[in-house]
């Protein structure tokens, strides 16, 4: 009969996608069945006008609740059989026992589908015709309704099971996208930490030997030093989880920083500030100046006898945060692989966290100032939380 076909190529393909795109606990999958549902209704409304105007068509009147019986017991028959469909669609997309096997299981549910689908509309038309006001409903002679109905039956059982495991196999290929992307995200994370356990220590190395070279010339000054590194030691374990901090956090790590260096360095050492208050929280990577303050020191007050003077500066341009350490000093020699980033941890550490942290979203740049010195420049996503926005403003 032409609405089982219709049933099955019509119906069953917005069924399977719907019922099995929701998990099996949720609440949405209540929501699910009930669209189905609705949906299966509207298919056979359609269904119903399409034979009653046939009828009309072959001047064949009086035949409307005859095509209401028939196409709602065919399609809500399909209906109460799509849990069996999707269950047995499960087990065909998982087994991997040959085509032969296959098959033969399929054609075997097909036969069961088609059976319990032509049972189901027999005896819902045997009762429901006479209720309905038609008299005894005639099926003909079951033992070639069974095979007749078979026949469609078999056709939309197998477009079903395929497009059931088409969209299986998308989800499978999806999740596993999801989970390789989970598995770099993973992955960068643990390059993250891996980076800011390197830098911690080594600050903390270097630090320490800037105490110890006054030790025995100034044993106050160098209490008072170790004094301050403990205030130090403190701002940076609170913050020791934690990729990116608060602008403010940052820069009382910093200020910290460097009037350890100035006790040591006395008056050669002058440090200026030109911050933009509205940017204290905003965040940036834990860390990220010391480094260059301690390359400046490093490399602009390595003779030890000429004062520098240190800029620091942080302002807003077009979304994003710039910050800029800049010197008096020597300025770099060779700019490259091989030259600064080639020497010691500090700039190749930044250079790598900004890379893992924001991508290409993120400039970093040094450069030797024209009046003499050198002058780091980096540039991140303006944020104020880990959601970093796609368009700041």
């Amino acid at each position: 009969m032409a609405f089982v076909t219709h049933n099955h190529f019509l119906d069953m393909h917005g069924a399977d996608s719907l019922e099995n795109s929701v998990p099996p606990t949720s609440p949405r999958r209540a929501n699910a069945w009930m669209i189905l549902f609705l949906l299966y209704t509207l298919i056979a409304v359609l269904l119903t006008g399409y034979r009653y105007l046939d009828d009309l068509t072959r001047q064949h009147p009086g035949t409307f609740y005859m095509r209401v019986l028939e196409e709602g017991t065919g399609v809500y028959s399909v209906f109460l059989l799509l849990p069996l469909i999707f269950r047995f669609a499960r087990i065909y997309l998982y087994e991997r026992k040959g085509w032969l096997r296959l098959g033969l299981f399929h054609l075997a549910a097909a036969v069961l589908f088609s059976s319990a689908h032509t049972t189901m509309m027999a005896i819902s038309r045997h009762f429901l015709a006479p209720l309905m006001g038609l008299g005894p409903y005639d099926y003909g002679i079951m033992t070639y309704r069974y095979p007749m109905e078979f026949s469609n039956d078999l056709i939309g059982f197998t477009v079903i099971v395929g497009l059931y495991s088409f969209y299986q196999r998308l989800r499978i290929a999806q999740a596993q996208q999801l989970a390789a992307a989970e598995l770099q995200t993973k992955l960068v994370q643990s390059q993250l930490e891996n980076l800011r356990l390197q830098l911690q220590p080594h600050f903390l190395f270097n630090t320490l030997n800037t105490i110890s070279s006054v030790m025995y010339e100034d044993v106050r000054l160098a209490d008072a030093m170790i004094a301050q590194l403990s205030d130090l030691l403190r701002l940076t374990l609170q913050a020791s989880r934690a990729h990116e901090i608060p602008l403010g956090e940052e820069l009382e790590i910093t200020r910290l920083y460097l009037d350890l260096m100035q006790k040591r360095f006395e008056d050669k050492l002058c440090v200026t500030y030109s911050i933009d208050p509205s940017l204290n929280s905003s965040l940036v990577p834990q860390l990220i100046l010391q480094p260059l303050l301690e390359n400046s020191l490093r490399h602009g007050m390595k003779s030890g006898s000429s004062a520098m003077d240190l800029f620091i500066a942080a302002h807003r341009e077009n979304g994003s945060l710039i910050l800029q350490v800049s010197d008096s000093g020597s300025g770099f020699g060779e700019i490259g692989p091989s030259g600064v980033f080639g020497r010691g941890l500090g700039l190749s550490n930044i250079r790598d966290r900004l890379a893992h942290l924001y991508g290409d979203r993120q400039q970093f740049s040094i450069s030797n100032r024209g009046s003499g010195g050198a002058q780091v420049t980096l540039s991140v996503p303006l944020h104020t939380s880990a959601h970093i926005p796609q368009d700041s403003e």
